[in-house]
């Protein structure tokens, strides 16, 4: 059935070659489609480990003591300086990626059409298609399956994660696909026209669509100004706020705020031995950024949810300890507008290329106009996170300064500084 697999989807385009576009035309729509599977494949495990560490890094500094006067005669507020430093794994640097490819079955074929196939008296037929660029890029699909199936298109053992830095490629070897085809045994009794449209597209498709190298990160720093407002029935008001800004050009622009209540379990206890509180607290950001030489747009809005219980004890006004266990949550939704890589568009005759520099120049219209037909993916990324807090703190006058050690999937040092009025 394997092997029967191209032959039918051959068989049909005999039976369709007038509904055939331009060989390039096809090959370009191919090399969409394939490009379009890599990212839809690869796009989630390329940026998941960014996403834990977003969600580690974003969920912390929310407390550095777990006192709340239950009563006090007027507001107080205590606003600081938070940072964050957290060291990335090596394996969130790498992930094992996916090259598009399809075994073939017979009724995925009425996604394209109406396909009623006599193999004893083929001219008694019927064949509709629908889409002949879809049924084609099929077919390709079909051809990479038996090709990696038999060791002969290799898929990378790693690729770079967001995180990482390494250099991988798909590679689909013209000359290889040129045989897949040709070992079919209907191959030989299509029309010679039909024959030649088949082999002019595949030697016309890409060789080579590279993998993003990553972005060679080892440390995730970030900062955060914070205002706490305090006492209303031993509760505490978190405020954080960032506003659009251009933080450069490896993140763009970036916005974020986040809002939280701190409530005090102590206040029900007559001489507790430690402060204990909960907290919960909602956050969110946004993001827009051009990516590549390709100027692909992202952006990205974030829903961050902490929910935490924290304890702390003063040791005679000298040192306090301060600990805390949470519950984490982040949800980012994303739409990516891209392009072809440049490489591909190379490949296709979209840039202009000079091998003997090697230099891809820029579009230049109408010869080499570049991608002017960009596609849009939507993704979705979530992750859940427990962390364990455990910090020091020391309070001179009406300055506090703390620093702790956060352990997760994605373990980070905190700390700051902040003033109380």
């Amino acid at each position: 059935m394997k092997k029967l697999g191209i032959m039918f989807v051959l068989l049909c385009l005999s039976f369709s070659s007038r509904q055939l576009i331009a060989a390039d035309q096809i090959t370009i729509d191919l090399a969409r489609m394939f490009s379009r599977d890599i990212f839809e494949l690869n796009g989630i495990p390329y940026l998941k480990p960014m996403v834990e560490s977003i969600n580690a890094t974003s969920n912390s500094r929310f407390f550095n003591q777990a006192f709340i006067p239950s009563e006090v005669e007027k507001p107080y507020f205590k606003v600081g300086i938070h940072g964050m430093l957290g060291f990335v794994r090596d394996d969130q640097k790498t992930y094992k990626p996916t090259m598009p490819s399809q075994a073939f079955n017979f009724n995925d074929l009425a996604k394209y059409g109406t396909f009623q196939i006599d193999i004893l008296h083929p001219e008694n037929s019927i064949i509709i298609i629908n889409d002949t660029a879809g049924l084609i890029y099929y077919a390709l699909k079909t051809v990479v399956y038996r090709g990696i199936e038999q060791n002969r298109i290799p898929v990378p053992d790693k690729a770079a994660t967001i995180l990482g830095n390494r250099y991988t490629q798909f590679i689909l070897n013209t000359m290889v696909l040129d045989s897949l085809v040709k070992e079919d045994l209907i191959f030989g009794y299509l029309p010679k026209g039909l024959q030649d449209t088949i082999l002019t597209t595949i030697s016309q498709f890409p060789t080579n669509f590279t993998l993003p190298q990553g972005g060679n990160i080892n440390t995730m720093i970030a900062g955060v100004p914070q205002i706490e407002i305090g006492s209303l029935w031993g509760t505490e008001l978190l405020i954080r706020f960032i506003p659009p800004v251009n933080l450069g050009e490896n993140i763009g622009d970036f916005a974020f705020w986040g809002l939280g209540l701190k409530h005090s379990i102590t206040q029900y206890f007559e001489n507790p031995p430690l402060d204990l509180a909960v907290q919960g607290v909602y956050q969110g950001t946004h993001l827009k950024n051009k990516i590549g030489v390709t100027n692909s747009e992202l952006t990205a809005n974030a829903t961050i949810l902490n929910f935490n219980i924290n304890a702390s004890k003063n040791f005679k006004d000298i040192i306090e300890v301060y600990s805390g266990f949470s519950f984490e949550y982040i949800q980012i939704n994303s739409e990516f507008k891209y392009y072809l890589p440049v490489e591909v568009q190379a490949q296709l005759g979209m840039l202009r290329y000079d091998p003997s520099i090697p230099i891809i120049y820029p579009p230049e219209p109408p010869e080499y106009p570049g991608d002017t037909d960009p596609q849009t993916a939507v993704i979705e990324l979530n992750d859940n996170n427990f962390k364990w807090v455990i910090g020091l703190a020391k309070q001179v006058g009406p300055v506090r300064f703390f620093l702790d050690f956060n352990i997760s999937k994605f373990n980070i040092f905190t700390g700051g500084i902040e003033y109380r009025f």
